[in-house]
C-alpha cells in the first residue's frame, strides 16, 4: 500500500517509523491529509482519506486504524467516542528486569499505533544519582542520559513520558546499602523529619524530571505499612502515622513546587490511615474525615490503582475518590506479574468494568500498568494483547471481539489467537470459564517453581489433572512461528513442554509411592525426571534469548540459579527414588509427608520464590 502525505511536517518522523510496523510506503498512492480539531477518526472517500486528531499522538492511532480498515473497505467513516483524555501505560522496571533502551522505543512504537498518550517507566532506585553510587547498584539503571533519549523519542509521537519514582516506601533495594543507614527507618520506608531525607528525595526529584520534557511526576508514596515503627520510633517516639504521613506529604510538595511540578501519587495510604478496622484500601464502609481531605495537597492528582477482584469496588471507590475534591487517575492492571505469561482473560473482564466505571463517574484518565514480579519472567512484550485491549476499550466501549483481535494484529503484526494462548500457562479457560477467585485461577507459577519432591502445590493437580492441557496448550503453540513474535512462541512450547512434563510427574509420584507402585517410580525415575530435566534445561535456554532480546543483562542471574536448582533436584529425585527401590534408602521423607492443600493466589510467596513486590 503506497501513501502521499500532505499533512503538518512535524508528523513525517512518525510516520517514517510506522511504515514498517503497519505496511506501507511513502509514495504517489493514496493522498492523505489530516486534520487537527475536536475529533478524533478517520474518513476514506473517493480515493481520499483524512485523518481526524485532537492530540498529535491521536494521528498515529488513526493512521494505523486508515491502514487497516483500507485493506479491505474502499469507503469508510469513523469517529471514536474520544472519552478518554489521557489513555497512558506505566512500565515496571524496577523489578529485577530493566527494559532496555532500545526496548523502550520498540515499545512505544506499538503504543503509538494504539493510541497512547503517555508512559512511565517505574524507576525505584534504577536511575544514577551524584554521589550515590549505592543507589541502583548492580541492578541495571538508567543514566540521565539514557532517559532522555527514549523522551525525545516518545515526543515524535507526541508521547508524553513522565518519571515515576518512589519518594517513602518500596525502598528496601537501596536501603539495604550502609550509604542509605542515615535516611532509613524501616527496611522498606524512608526516615520522615530527618534532613538528609529530604536532601536525597530532592536530588531523586531534580534528576528525574531533569531528563524529561513533562512537569508531572508520579512520587509513589504507596504502602508505606510500617513508616514510623523503626528508626523514627527511636528518635522520635510514636507519632500517629497519618501526622508522619502528612508532615512528609508537606515537605515533598514543597520540593515538587520548587521544580514547577505537578506531582500524582497512588492514592492508598489515605484509605488505609482512615479504615477503622484495618490497613485494607477497598472496603466499601472506609469514610475519610473532612479533616483528612482537608489535608491532603491541592496540587497532588490521586491515582487509584484496583487490579483484579471485587471488581463492584470501582464504582463506589470512584466516586469516594471524586469526593476528595482531587483530579483521580484510574489504574488497571495486565496481569503479567504472576509468572511467565499474562492472565489476559482476568485482564480483560477486570478492564471492561473499571473502564464503564470510569466512564459512568467522568474519570478521564486511564492508565494500564504493566508490573513484573521478582523473577520477571513474563517478557514485557507479551503484555501487548492487554495494552492492545485497554487502549481499544479506551477509544471505544462498544468494541467487538473481531475489531480487537483485527486491531491487534494491525498494531502488532503478531498472533491474536497466539498471544491469547500464552493465558493457558496459567489455567483452562476454555473448558472451565469460572475462574473468579485466586484460589482456583492461578496455577501456572507455583507448578512451575514448585519442588518436584515436596510438592506444595500437588493437591490441585489431584483435584484437577493439568498434564493433557499443558501438553493440549505445547501443540497449539507449535503451530504459530517466525515472524516478529516468533521468539515469544518458541518460549511458551518450551514453557508448555516443561510443565506438561512436571505435573505429569507431580500426578502420578505421591500416590505411587503411597501405593508401593515400584514399577511407576522406576518409570519416573528412569523416564520422567530425565525427560524433564532436558525439558527444563530448553525452557531455560529460551528464556535467556526472551530475556536478552528484552531487558539489560543484570538481572538475569537470578533466573539462572533458579533454573540451575530445578535441573539438579530432577536429579536429586531421580537418585533418591532409585535409592528408596533398591532399599539403600528407607524412605523418601518428602512423600512421606500427607500432600496437604495450599492455596493459590496471584501475590502470595510460593515455595522457593521471593514474593512479589508489587501493589496487591
Amino acid at each position: 500500500m503506497k501513501l502521499n502525505f500532505n499533512v503538518c511536517p512535524c508528523l513525517d518522523e512518525g510516520i517514517d517509523r510506522l511504515s514498517g510496523i503497519l505496511g506501507f510506503e511513502r509514495g504517489e498512492g493514496m493522498a492523505v491529509t489530516a486534520v487537527e480539531g475536536d475529533r478524533t477518526g478517520v474518513c476514506l472517500k473517493e480515493g481520499k482519506a483524512t485523518v481526524y486528531y485532537r492530540k498529535k499522538h491521536e494521528f498515529f492511532r488513526e493512521l494505523g486504524i486508515l491502514v487497516e480498515r483500507a485493506r479491505t473497505s474502499s469507503e469508510f467513516d469513523i469517529t471514536e467516542d474520544g472519552f478518554f483524555e489521557t489513555v497512558s501505560t506505566m512500565i515496571d522496571a524496577s523489578r529485577c528486569a530493566v527494559p532496555t533502551v532500545k526496548t523502550a522505543k520498540r515499545l512505544l512504537d506499538y503504543l503509538a499505533v494504539m493510541g497512547y498518550g503517555m508512559m512511565m517507566l517505574y524507576t525505584e532506585d534504577v536511575v544514577e544519582l551524584a554521589d550515590k553510587p549505592y543507589f541502583g547498584y548492580m541492578r541495571g539503571r538508567y543514566t540521565v542520559a539514557d532517559l532522555r533519549e527514549i523522551d525525545d523519542y516518545a515526543y515524535v509521537y507526541g508521547i508524553e513520558v513522565i518519571p515515576c519514582i518512589e519518594c517513602y516506601g518500596h525502598m528496601e533495594k537501596y536501603l539495604i546499602w550502609p550509604e542509605a543507614a542515615p535516611i532509613k527507618d524501616t527496611a522498606g520506608v524512608l526516615l520522615a523529619r530527618e534532613e538528609k531525607t529530604f536532601e536525597f528525595v530532592e536530588l531523586l526529584i531534580s534528576t528525574v524530571s531533569s531528563a524529561f520534557r513533562s512537569k508531572r511526576i508520579h512520587i509513589g508514596m504507596d504502602e508505606a505499612w510500617d513508616m514510623g515503627r523503626g528508626a523514627f520510633l527511636d528518635k522520635h517516639g510514636y507519632v500517629p502515622p497519618f501526622d508522619i504521613f502528612n508532615e512528609f506529604m508537606e515537605r515533598l510538595i514543597g520540593i515538587t513546587n520548587k521544580y514547577g511540578l505537578t506531582p500524582m501519587m497512588w492514592s492508598d495510604m489515605y484509605f488505609r490511615i482512615s479504615n477503622k478496622n484495618g490497613d485494607g484500601y477497598y472496603e466499601e464502609d472506609i469514610e475519610i474525615p473532612d479533616w483528612v481531605k482537608a489535608k491532603i495537597p491541592e496540587e497532588v492528582e490521586l491515582v487509584f490503582w484496583h487490579y483484579g477482584e471485587k471488581h463492584e469496588c470501582d464504582d463506589y471507590m470512584l466516586r469516594k475518590h471524586n469526593d476528595l475534591g482531587r483530579k483521580v487517575i484510574y489504574a488497571g492492571g495486565s496481569w503479567g506479574w504472576i509468572g511467565h505469561f499474562p492472565e489476559h482473560n482476568y485482564t480483560m473482564s477486570t478492564t471492561r468494568f473499571s473502564l464503564n466505571a470510569c466512564r459512568n463517574n467522568n474519570v478521564r484518565e486511564a492508565m494500564l500498568t504493566v508490573w513484573c514480579n521478582d523473577n520477571a519472567e513474563c517478557d514485557t512484550f507479551a503484555n501487548l494483547f492487554d495494552l492492545s485491549y485497554f487502549a481499544e476499550l479506551c477509544y471505544n466501549k462498544d468494541v467487538t471481539e473481531a475489531e480487537l483481535k483485527a486491531r491487534f494484529e494491525a498494531c502488532t503484526g503478531g498472533s491474536y489467537d497466539a498471544f491469547y494462548a500464552m493465558s493457558y500457562y496459567h489455567n483452562d479457560f476454555e473448558r472451565q470459564k469460572e475462574h473468579e477467585r485466586y484460589s482456583t485461577r492461578f496455577l501456572g507459577k507455583p507448578l512451575f517453581w514448585q519442588d518436584i519432591l515436596e510438592g506444595l502445590y500437588d493437591s490441585h493437580l489431584f483435584e484437577k489433572k493439568m498434564s493433557d492441557h499443558y501438553a493440549y496448550a505445547r501443540e497449539l503453540m507449535k503451530g504459530y512461528s517466525g515472524g516478529e513474535w516468533g521468539y515469544l512462541y518458541d518460549y511458551a512450547v518450551a514453557v508448555f513442554d516443561y510443565l506438561a512434563k512436571k505435573t505429569e510427574i507431580a500426578e502420578l509420584l505421591y500416590p505411587a509411592y503411597k501405593a508401593g507402585d515400584r514399577a511407576t517410580l522406576k518409570k519416573i525415575a528412569d523416564e520422567l525426571l530425565p525427560a524433564l530435566r532436558e525439558a527444563t534445561d530448553k525452557v531455560h535456554k529460551e528464556h535467556k534469548r526472551t530475556w536478552h532480546h528484552t531487558y539489560k543483562a543484570i538481572g538475569w542471574a537470578n533466573l539462572d540459579v533458579r533454573y540451575g536448582g530445578v535441573k539438579e533436584r530432577c536429579d536429586t529425585a531421580a537418585w533418591m527414588i532409585n535409592s528408596y527401590l533398591s532399599g539403600e534408602l528407607d524412605s523418601i521423607e518428602a512423600l512421606e509427608e500427607d500432600r496437604l492443600n495450599k492455596s493459590l493466589s496471584g501475590f502470595v510467596h510460593y515455595s522457593g520464590i521471593a514474593t512479589p513486590n508489587l501493589k496487591t
